[in-house]
């Protein structure tokens, strides 16, 4: 071959892969069509094993269920309590003396109750033994929640976890249509309480449908998520934990000591007297929690009781005019109730804050970062509870979006006009409006340690993000801080965008300006990343 033949082969060769590059870019960059994957997954999913099915509920776990409503039908509480604030306010931190008198209970109001909790514990159905099967997560979803919903359970599957998830919601007036289907792929299935539910009446708040959820599941062994309470890393081990198969449930503590009246332990029979001092336990955390159905039925049932019961009574009781009225607390009071073993995780959350544009963390904080239950000696991350920033795409990166019909109340299903709201990224006033439109980092990378700063004023304390906790001594004692040397093993900031990409990009809430905005931010504050299309219930990704 002549060496001019030789230069144009080179050229066409040339040529021809610049025209593949070109038709590469366009897919990439020009397509309209936001449903097409347009990079390949990473090939390391294809090495999981399938997840395994996920059964309906047993009709056992049905009718122990219609069995337990009739009977907290029966026993309701004799009063009703209003719920209000401490004077002050919530966080405030009340006396002895305002917990007793606070709510005005009388001694013979309390032993009526007292009767009548004990009949229910009295007459709480047996388990309902063979009729639930393995372990699995167990989350509520519907409407809004969905979308948050949506953040955890993708961060469940890039992390690689092959549990199965069953996402209950009210009814299907509150799902997001498609929704269901595309998790049917990902080896989860919703679940609707109104299938197995025959009156919702009692249920007046989202905080209620926790426990029926976990009754009526079919798994033996639970991961309880919350819609926002977000893996950090893959929790499929936690139950394999020590501390779980020794004592079958396990809960993370919130921030605060109780407030609940010292009638509390009375009524559910714990003590046989009013407390007539505070009591110094610590309240819980409930955006997470692992329970052994078989060995605490009895608890998960009387739980149910409480908060079947909640709004008007319970969660006044265990709570009083402090802060985290609602769900979370029911499920300690009836261990203690019952005198049932469980753990409680010993190490104090941590509070993840906003960065300041340095890294160093600014406010009052977004998120509560609690620790895995494996390591007793020291702290180790597992869930970011973001209870105050939601990860859900459009709630950040969307100028102004249409509700979705799941998320509307029953007055605005009735209007004509759509309802609308802003995401976070064009609410300037918001906390992370600037981390948005600036592409920086929303949460903070570094601690500042105290009184240990260098010759030109600077903090000489440890860099740290969304990692690993560590110890750090200063001049004034030991803090915990976090430790950046995980960075390259662990970056939950960085995987939460990952899915978010993909639920802006791809699924039943794409959209095209969504998408683009979401996929920038990810380039700009991570650099190149591989973007994530999701796994396969079969064990590859797809």
């Amino acid at each position: 071959m002549s060496h001019s033949s030789h230069q144009r082969y080179k050229k066409l060769i040339l040529c021809f892969i610049g025209l593949l590059f070109a038709f590469q870019l366009y897919r990439y960059h020009g397509s309209s069509n936001m449903q097409v994957p347009l990079l390949p997954v990473s090939a390391s999913l294809c090495r999981h094993k399938p997840i395994p099915a996920v059964p309906e509920p047993s009709p056992k776990a049905v009718e122990a269920w219609i069995e337990l409503q009739e009977l907290f039908n029966t026993h309701p509480p004799n009063v009703e309590l209003e719920h209000v604030d401490f004077e002050g306010g919530q966080l405030i931190k009340p006396t002895a003396e305002i917990l007793s008198d606070f709510l005005n209970i009388t001694f013979m109001e309390a032993k009526a109750m007292r009767n009548e909790h004990a009949k229910v514990v009295d007459k709480i159905p047996p388990f309902p033994k063979d009729h639930f099967k393995g372990r699995g997560v167990v989350t509520v979803a519907g409407g809004k929640y969905s979308e948050y919903t949506a953040t955890t359970l993708g961060m469940l599957r890039l992390l690689g976890s092959r549990l199965p998830v069953e996402v209950w919601i009210i009814d299907r007036i509150e799902e997001q249509e498609g929704w269901c289907e595309e998790l049917a792929q990902e080896g989860m299935v919703c679940r609707f309480l109104t299938d197995y539910i025959e009156d919702m009446s009692a249920f007046s708040s989202h905080y209620q449908l926790k426990s029926p959820a976990m009754l009526l599941s079919s798994f033996s062994e639970i991961l309880f998520l919350d819609s926002d309470s977000i893996p950090m890393i893959n929790p499929d081990k936690i139950f394999d934990t020590p501390v779980y198969r020794q004592r079958g449930a396990v809960l993370w503590p919130d921030y605060w000591g109780t407030t609940e009246s010292p009638y509390t332990p009375y009524i559910t029979g714990a003590k046989g007297r009013k407390d007539t001092e505070r009591p110094n336990y610590q309240t819980i955390d409930s955006g997470q929690m692992l329970w052994n159905k078989e060995e605490h039925w009895q608890t998960l049932a009387l739980a149910a009781y409480y908060n079947y019961h909640g709004p008007l009574y319970f969660y006044t009781l265990i709570t009083q005019g402090g802060p985290g009225w609602g769900d979370k607390d029911t499920f300690p009071t009836a261990l203690r109730a019952l005198s049932a073993p469980w753990y409680f995780v010993p190490h104090k959350l941590e509070t993840q804050k906003y960065d300041d544009g340095h890294g160093y963390g600014i406010g009052s904080g977004m998120a509560m970062m609690q620790a895995d239950p494996l390591f007793e000696n020291k702290r180790k991350p597992m869930f970011l509870h973001s209870n105050f920033v939601k990860m859900s795409v459009r709630r950040l990166m969307c100028d102004v979006c249409v509700e979705d019909t799941a998320a509307l109340n029953q007055e605005q299903r009735g209007q004509e006009e759509e309802v609308k709201f802003k995401g976070r990224i064009a609410m300037r006033e918001d906390p992370v409006w600037e981390m948005l439109n600036l592409s920086r980092r929303i949460f903070a990378t570094r601690v500042k340690t105290r009184g240990n700063k260098d010759q030109k004023g600077r903090w000489k304390g440890r860099v740290g993000g969304m990692t690993q906790w560590a110890r750090v001594k200063t001049q004034d004692k030991e803090e915990d801080v976090f430790e950046l040397n995980w960075m390259g093993k662990l970056d939950t900031e960085k995987d939460m965008w990952r899915v978010m990409e993909r639920v802006g990009c791809m699924g039943v809430w794409s959209d095209e300006k969504i998408c683009k905005r979401t996929r920038r931010h990810l380039e700009k504050v991570f650099g190149n990343v591989e973007r994530w299309r999701g796994s396969s219930a079969k064990g590859c990704g797809r």
